[in-house]
């Protein structure tokens, strides 16, 4: 085995500090995967972002001490799921959710390993308090199966929408889908329209392309489109997708 599992329990890691009591009812989301912060300009890339942003939803989140002291300066209450600790330091990699209110509940969901290494993939949820809201915010945070056929794909997204679908409040869905062929995509599409979710899209759209084919999305319900767009970037192979939002 070329990575360390985690625990069951000890998959679920939070830090950070909120610096206000609830999400305001516009906010902007950011949806990144950071590749590892293996790129030179990552923590330019990051802080950047960060400052202007209420709801950040990143992939690929190798939290080295490094990092993680750069997460913790953008002002953030971060929550994570963790696929794996790095062999080399014992970094946990997975997904994380970060967000200037704490959330009222964390959860999460493991359906689908990938076929060469078995790393596990994960979807995290928040329930994200909004100023005068009666409902929180259900913001769904998820890195898909890669290298897998259709059918893993679509065990790995019904997963994650069994996280949303009893779900009544607005909700935000992002991450990196790893739709890459257009099968792929049709399914993510038809699962999200079921869940009566409405894809955000982007003009000029910029999103990092696989075989042709964008692999991160973002999907609202309850929510109002602003403005959103797309931030070219070297500090990841995964170009950052932004959006102003409020609540409906």
């Amino acid at each position: 085995m070329l990575y360390k599992k985690p625990l069951p329990n000890n998959i679920l890691i939070e830090h950070g500090s909120a610096v206000q009591p609830a999400l305001p009812r516009r906010f902007t989301v950011c949806v990144w995967n950071w590749q590892k912060s293996k790129q030179k300009t990552w923590a330019e890339e990051f802080t950047k972002i960060a400052s202007a942003a209420d709801l950040f939803l990143a992939q690929e989140v190798h939290r080295s001490p490094t990092v993680k002291t750069i997460m913790e300066k953008a002002g953030y209450h971060w929550n994570g799921a963790i696929s794996f600790f790095s062999l080399r330091g014992d970094d946990p990699v997975g997904v994380a959710t970060g967000c200037t209110a704490k959330p009222m509940q964390v959860s999460f969901a493991a359906v689908e390993k990938e076929p060469l290494f078995r790393i596990p993939k994960m979807t995290l949820a928040t329930l994200v308090p909004v100023q005068n809201a009666k409902r929180a915010l259900l913001v769904v945070n998820i890195h898909a199966i890669n290298f897998t056929g259709i059918k893993a794909f679509e065990h790995n997204l019904r997963g994650a929408m069994e996280l949303l679908l009893d779900y009544n409040g607005p909700i935000l869905l992002g991450g990196d889908f790893n739709a890459w062929n257009a099968k792929r995509r049709r399914l993510l599409c038809s699962m999200a329209k079921t869940a009566g979710l409405t894809e955000v899209t982007f003009e000029p759209d910029a999103r990092t392309l696989y075989l042709g084919q964008p692999v991160d999305y973002l999907f609202i319900r309850g929510l109002n489109v602003l403005a959103s767009g797309i931030r070219t970037t070297r500090g990841s192979d995964h170009n950052p997708l932004l959006a102003r939002l409020e609540i409906a």
